[in-house]
C-alpha cells in the first residue's frame, strides 16, 4: 500500500458505524480477545469522569449498547447526565475507534433476550453481586452465588429487575489507524441536524 494511500478513501459519512461493525468483526475472526471491550467513561453529579471497561454486545446503524447492574455506580451517573464517552481499541491491528454520545436504558426485551443467552453461571453472578457496594469479603459474595444457585436449581434463572442494559445514540465517532513514523490518520464523522459530516484532523 502507497504512504499516502488512505484507510478510509471509501468511508461513507451517512453509514458512520459501518466501519466499526467491520473492525469489530475482523477482530474476532482474527481471534482476538475480547474484540468488543471498550472503555466506557461517565461523568457524575458532581462533574467528576469515572471510567471502566465493559463489552459492546449490540451495535446497529446508528446505536452502540452494554449491559450492567442497574444499580451500579456507571448507571446511576448515565441516569444522572445521559452522556458517555467511549473507546475501543486493537493494537494488534493498530486501530483505535472512539466514540461520543447519548445513552438511555435500554429496552426490556432486548435485555430479556440477552440475559437469557447467556451462561447459566453468568446469570447467576448477576443475582449475586450487588454491584459497586461494599464487600466484606470474597466469601460472602461465594456465599451468595450459592444460595442463589440453591434457589434456582433445575429451573430457569429468571432476568433480575435490577440487570439490565444501555444504547448510546452516537452522535460523533472518530477512526484512528496507525501508521509509521506517528503519521497516523485520524476520521471524525459528526451528526449534525439530519445528516453526518467526515473531518480530518492531524495526529
Amino acid at each position: 500500500m502507497d504512504e499516502y494511500e488512505s484507510q478510509f478513501a471509501t468511508i461513507n459519512p451517512q453509514q458512520p458505524l459501518k466501519l466499526l461493525t467491520d473492525w469489530v468483526q475482523e477482530a474476532k475472526d482474527l481471534g482476538i480477545a475480547e474484540p468488543d471491550a471498550m472503555n466506557l467513561a461517565t461523568v457524575d453529579r458532581a462533574g467528576n469522569p469515572h471510567n471502566r471497561m465493559v463489552l459492546m454486545r449490540h451495535i446497529n446503524d446508528r446505536e452502540i449498547g452494554f449491559f450492567t447492574n442497574l444499580e451500579s455506580n456507571k448507571a446511576s451517573e448515565i441516569f444522572a447526565t445521559q452522556r458517555t464517552s467511549s473507546t475501543l481499541w486493537w493494537p494488534q491491528l493498530g486501530r483505535q475507534v472512539r466514540i461520543e454520545g447519548t445513552a438511555i436504558e435500554m429496552p426490556r426485551d432486548m435485555v430479556e433476550e440477552y440475559y437469557q443467552s447467556r451462561p447459566r453461571n453468568s446469570q447467576l453472578s448477576a443475582w449475586a453481586s450487588k454491584q459497586s457496594t461494599e464487600l466484606v469479603s470474597m466469601e460472602r459474595l461465594h456465599q451468595e452465588f450459592r444460595k442463589y444457585e440453591a434457589k434456582f436449581s433445575n429451573k430457569k434463572v429468571p432476568t433480575p429487575i435490577f440487570w439490565g442494559g444501555f444504547t448510546i445514540l452516537v452522535d460523533k465517532i472518530e477512526y484512528w489507524y496507525g501508521k509509521p513514523f506517528r503519521l497516523h490518520e485520524r476520521i471524525i464523522l459528526s451528526k449534525e441536524e439530519n445528516n453526518w459530516s467526515k473531518t480530518r484532523i492531524y495526529p
